[in-house]
């Protein structure tokens, strides 16, 4: 029988190299000692990725649910830090956690690695009501410029769903002028940050003054009214918006809704959204907590192109430890229109945390 724990660690390496899942990583590493000493070593950079996701939390419970769609399955771990604490999911590899405690942390559940960010009682309230600390933030965004070590994190908040910004050391946060708000989405592209706000203005946020935030529109938003939510994501380069629009309808007293989405790119040089008849070879992950994210060829992971994976939830505001929430979870096909189920494993049950995508990373 072949002893694998006495290949070269170069060997090793390679072997570790040729892995595209974090599932088939985590697999190596269980192997023996050497082969775990690669992965410890966070020497993984695989060129593909498809999120995990991250099924709603139980009270009281340190254990999270991962759904992979990569392999059908559902793995468990204990994750100390995320118990009765909100989680909300970014592509960067990191989860934000909010506590009763007020206090909010950047959180990777691969490494285990954690980062303090200043207490939601820094947060700029302009409305005066003030949420719980679970609804305080409605979505969080975390970005790392290319060629630099150091993370954003912005959050949306509040009634009038405000802008701020900070990052990890930062004592407060820095929030966007007031006069600024209904902030759906922010995204870094070619080292600038943009953000939709107000029905779809797009603007380009300068955060390299002392000061507060600057704010410059840079394109008016399209007429369309209805939709319920936009998203924006990166995309090869190019920045695109998802727009998710519910069309209901009941029967008897029972709602039904229909979800269909549409998607444009930015044309920079006329400045202007340019719809898409298509995603191409491209898949979009989505869910509430504004974690939006684009995977090209994600066939090599067991996922759809042209296709929308999303999470949509409603969450019954009943006070601290009686949270019900209500899933709707799907793959949208942008040639046919049509909808279906990827995920059975979704508990109508107390909980603190709704499901969110989370984008592997052990970096």
């Amino acid at each position: 029988m072949a002893d694998w724990s006495r290949l070269p660690y170069d060997i090793i390496h390679k072997v570790a190299a040729y892995l595209e899942a974090i599932e088939d990583f985590h697999a190596f590493s269980a192997v023996c000692h050497s082969w775990r000493s690669v992965y410890l070593a966070k020497q993984w950079h695989p060129s593909h990725q498809v999120p995990l996701l991250m099924l709603s939390g139980i009270v009281n419970s340190s254990f999270k649910r991962f759904f992979s769609l990569y392999t059908n399955k559902v793995y468990n771990s204990e994750l100390l830090e995320t118990c009765d604490r909100r989680c909300l999911g970014t592509s960067s590899g990191w989860l934000l956690t909010v506590g009763s405690d007020l206090k909010i942390h950047l959180f990777n559940p691969f490494t285990h690695v954690h980062r303090g960010l200043p207490p939601t009682s820094s947060l700029d309230v302009y409305f005066g009501a003030t949420l719980d600390w679970y609804h305080i933030i409605d979505k969080a965004v975390v970005i790392k410029k290319p060629n630099k070590e150091e993370l954003l994190v912005f959050v949306i908040y509040g009634y009038l769903k405000q802008l701020a910004f900070c990052r990890p050391g930062y004592s407060s946060w820095k929030s966007v002028s007031a006069s600024y708000s209904g902030f759906t989405d922010v995204k870094c592209l070619k080292d600038q940050i943009f953000a939709l706000h107000d029905m779809g203005t797009l603007v380009a946020i300068d955060i390299n003054d002392l000061g507060p935030p600057k704010v410059k529109s840079i394109a008016l938003p399209l007429n369309r009214w209805t939709w319920e939510e936009s998203f924006l994501v990166e995309s090869s380069g190019s920045l695109w918006m998802i727009y998710k629009c519910q069309l209901g309808a009941s029967v008897g007293k029972r709602p039904i809704k229909s979800i269909i989405f549409f998607a444009w790119t930015f044309d920079f040089n006329e400045e202007r959204w340019v719809e898409l008849p298509d995603l191409g070879n491209h898949a979009i992950f989505l869910d509430d907590s504004n974690c939006c994210m684009s995977v090209f060829e994600p066939e090599r992971l067991n996922c759809k192109s042209n296709s929308i994976y999303f999470v949509s939830t409603k969450l019954g505001k009943l006070g601290y430890g009686d949270r019900r929430v209500y899933c709707d979870v799907g793959v949208y096909d942008m040639t046919s229109q049509i909808v279906e189920p990827f995920c059975c494993v979704l508990d109508i049950a107390q909980c603190c945390s709704c499901p969110v995508w989370v984008m592997p990373s052990l970096h």
